[in-house]
């Protein structure tokens, strides 16, 4: 029987911009959706054989875009740093972890790109917080499988 590889967490990063660029684990983001999508135009075609007939569409992709969300548990350690990236262009890198035992996991490999936080929110409560992040993506969302 073969099953797939599943990716069982995530550690996401952001870099600080520096030469060489040096990414920090954003604790407490336990959690992310990467959406990919691409943004489209209908247009209706009729077939000149046949003019009589309703017209099809004619679907043209106009452009891609990736997006994530992260979500966790709040961490006032990283306030001030996501603080100060709201509505900055910053890279990111999500590393996917497979769980095997071990402190660091078995990294399956890398999701990199640049991107914008969008959003940062916290849900404060007196049973313990929690935390989301939005990264709207710029240019493309690379993956990179771990060797």
């Amino acid at each position: 029987m073969s099953y797939p590889t599943e990716i069982d967490a995530v550690v996401v990063k952001i870099g600080d911009g520096a030469s060489p660029e040096v990414f920090t684990t954003i604790c407490g983001i336990e959690n992310a959706t990467i959406n990919e999508t691409v943004q489209t135009n209908d247009r209706f075609r009729k077939d000149c054989t046949k003019p009589g007939m309703i017209p099809t569409r004619d679907v043209r992709v106009t452009g891609k875009q990736w997006d994530l969300t992260g979500s966790g548990v709040t961490n006032v350690t990283q306030l001030v740093t996501l603080k100060a990236a709201l509505g900055i262009s910053r890279n990111y890198q999500i590393v996917a972890i497979k769980y095997d035992g071990t402190d660091e996991g078995d990294e399956l490999g890398t999701f990199t790109g640049q991107g914008v936080l969008t959003a940062r929110n916290l849900n404060l409560q007196d049973n313990g917080g929690t935390a989301e992040i939005t990264i709207a993506g710029e240019n493309e969302l690379t993956w990179t499988p771990a060797t």
